[in-house]
């Protein structure tokens, strides 16, 4: 069973302002280590925890409640390791992880890439 304990982490977006050219975005900067990101939470105060489905669960369920103290143990892979793209709640299964027989010598030779933008028209973003 998989749980998804949500984090928001900052973003930083430099704009160019010029009085006589107007104004662009020339950078955005979004922190990628674990100190700078921080667990999400709703309205009441409580984590945000989804299953696979991206439904979100209640947080006081126990496998809810073991995936956010997990998380929050901040026992995380390296950021050069973490997947990146689109929000996992607007492409559900999208970041899975894949189930690999340990066995295989060369585990990424089975994984084709994956194209999102040949995805069905009702996938869209």
């Amino acid at each position: 069973m998989h749980r998804w304990v949500r984090y928001h982490a900052p973003v930083m977006v430099c704009v160019d302002i010029d009085d006589d050219a107007g104004q662009r975005v020339i950078s955005v900067v979004i922190a990628d280590e674990a100190a700078d990101v921080r667990l999400a939470h709703d309205d009441d105060g409580q984590p945000l925890v989804y299953d696979e489905h991206m439904r979100l669960l209640d947080p006081a369920d126990a496998a809810s409640s073991r995936a956010v103290a997990e998380a929050e143990d901040r026992d995380w892979p390296d950021p050069d390791e973490w997947d990146a793209g689109p929000d996992a709640l607007r492409v559900p299964g999208l970041y899975d992880p894949v189930d690999v027989d340990v066995d295989t010598e060369d585990v990424d030779d089975d994984l084709d890439p994956l194209d999102l933008d040949s995805r069905h028209p009702a996938q869209a973003l």
